[in-house]
């Protein structure tokens, strides 16, 4: 097989794989904004920041690499940076 093929070969997978990771960040964020909805039912604020600490410490230690530890709290710092704009939290608190 020659480079050239072999790199779109892996680029194709690579491509297959953004599909996903968008479908599942929506698929949260669809979660979001029906968390969203139930905090403005019962009053809490939207964001929750021992929650989101707790969540990104639990995602790095799952984080097995080559993905960075930072890289895990700016992916997810900014996903949720997201969702609390769905959720009614104005403009995502960043």
């Amino acid at each position: 097989m020659d480079d050239g093929k072999e790199i779109d070969d892996w680029r194709a997978r690579i491509d297959e794989v953004d599909v996903r990771i968008v479908d599942l960040i929506n698929e949260r964020l669809g979660y979001a904004i029906e968390i969203g909805e139930l905090k403005r039912a019962s009053g809490r604020q939207v964001r929750d920041r021992a929650r989101e600490r707790a969540l990104v410490e639990r995602l790095q230690a799952l984080n097995q690499g080559p993905l960075s530890q930072e890289a895990i709290a700016d992916l997810f710092d900014r996903i949720m940076s997201e969702a609390r704009i769905l959720e009614g939290g104005g403009d995502g608190e960043r």
